[in-house]
């Protein structure tokens, strides 16, 4: 009699646990529900056009560009006169220091266009990772304040070759409201110490917005 009572219990609770684990593995199963995204676009090479720091660095880049010209033009026209003038002198000491002369110049032109062009191009490339990663962390900063869910790039290069290319959109449509190109801009420039004078400040917007 105990040992049918005892049966019995086991089979009624290994019942029960089996509903209980079906309830839940029933209640894992079901479907998530997904609140409506916060979203904005952005169209990060306008703001790249318009970060003030992108056009002082281009000045800085393309003065830095006109003192290696200028170094190279001076190489250039003393070589040129180097040239003209060699064929007019007799054999002697003069002609030896001036072929040696040329010599020299031939050595300091090629290593200056190698190593300003090496300097140059790494240079460019600093100044573009520099600005890149000051874009994408305002970016995020302000979708942060904003509680947004994504921010969708709008638009995308498309290399046609020979160094031409076409601006492509991502995003095909979207709402004006829903942009943040110019608040990005505008809050880089804010920040940017050399910034041009009449910049308005920028305040950190409050969560919530549209």
């Amino acid at each position: 009699m105990v040992n049918r009572r005892l049966v019995s219990g086991i089979a009624s609770f290994a019942l029960l646990l089996g509903f209980t684990v079906a309830a839940v593995w029933a209640q894992d199963q079901s479907p998530r529900i997904f609140k409506p995204p916060r979203v904005a676009v952005v169209d990060v090479n306008q703001v790249f056009e318009l970060y003030n720091k992108k056009k002082d660095r281009k000045d800085e880049f393309e003065a830095q560009v006109k003192k290696v010209d200028e170094t190279l033009k001076a190489f250039e026209q003393r070589y040129k006169a180097i040239q003209a003038e060699l064929p007019n002198l007799e054999g002697g000491k003069k002609k030896d220091e001036m072929e040696l002369e040329r010599f020299k110049l031939e050595q300091q032109i090629r290593s200056l266009k190698e190593s300003e062009m090496n300097r140059l191009r790494e240079l460019e490339l600093k100044y573009l990772q520099e600005i890149r990663e000051e874009i994408t962390e305002e970016i995020q900063s302000y979708a942060q304040a904003l509680d947004l869910d994504m921010v969708f790039e709008k638009t995308l290069n498309a290399e046609l070759g020979r160094g031409a290319g076409i601006r492509w959109p991502i995003v095909h449509f979207a709402k004006p409201e829903l942009d943040i190109t110019q608040e990005i801009a505008a809050r880089l420039n804010s920040r940017y110490k050399p910034a041009r004078a009449g910049q308005a400040q920028v305040p950190v917007p409050a969560k919530g917005k549209p």
